[in-house]
């Protein structure tokens, strides 16, 4: 059985359309896959966000602000997880779609409209999204990042592909023939040294200790 981990920003437009090409290619593949999406939130995937929204690198106010509405979609998409992993799913690509539409921003509106739309116990919702369990959960899910060598979004990270005895790492939005192949059970082409996960690295995000709990964090959004 596949095993896919797909490393994403769950307010990122780019991200959301990477997520339907992949979630397409999953449901016509001739393979079993056991996926994850996995939120991500350090220093590179936040100054990379910066850089394709033209924020100047310099504004601490909007580079805060970014992080903390990247955190909280990011613990609300977990509280929506704690649901299942259907209406989890369902819930992560509303609050895509919806930031696209709001130019990126995230709000409790946002949140809960999703939340609705995936037919969340929103008293439940409510609850987990300021729950330790989620925050915890959100912070394992770094240190895979950290073990797998993640250090931007959206990044796949594959194992049990045919032909290698190891798990491979691809940037998801310029790999879809690679990842078409691997769905339909071939043996990917066009791969090289870099593509392999073949060791463990705690990448400097984790390194520094700056975990996104130690950033600036608006916590009025929740």
């Amino acid at each position: 059985m596949l095993e896919m981990y797909l490393f994403i920003n769950p307010i990122g437009d780019v991200c959301y359309h990477t997520e339907q090409q992949i979630l397409k290619l999953v449901e016509s593949s001739t393979e079993k896959v056991r996926f994850r999406f996995i939120p991500l939130l350090n220093m590179e995937s936040v100054q990379a966000v910066m850089e394709q929204k033209k924020i100047p690198q310099n504004d601490l106010a909007a580079r805060n602000q970014l992080v903390t509405n990247i955190y909280h979609a990011a613990l609300d998409f977990k509280a929506a997880l704690f649901q299942g992993k259907k209406r989890g799913r369902n819930f992560l690509l509303s609050i895509q779609r919806q930031a696209e539409l709001h130019d990126g921003t995230y709000s409790d509106e946002i949140a809960l409209q999703a939340a609705r739309e995936s037919n969340l116990d929103l008293e439940m919702f409510l609850n987990d999204r300021n729950s330790e369990f989620a925050a915890r959960s959100f912070m394992k899910d770094q240190r895979t990042a950290a073990e797998m060598m993640v250090t931007h979004h959206p990044t796949v990270v594959l194992y049990n592909v045919k032909g290698y005895d190891c798990g491979i790492a691809l940037d998801a939005c310029q790999s879809y023939k690679t990842l078409k192949e691997v769905f339909a059970g071939q043996v990917p082409t066009g791969l090289n040294g870099k593509d392999h996960c073949h060791k463990t690295q705690i990448n400097s995000f984790l390194q520094t200790n700056q975990t996104p709990l130690k950033l600036k964090i608006n916590s009025n959004n929740h």
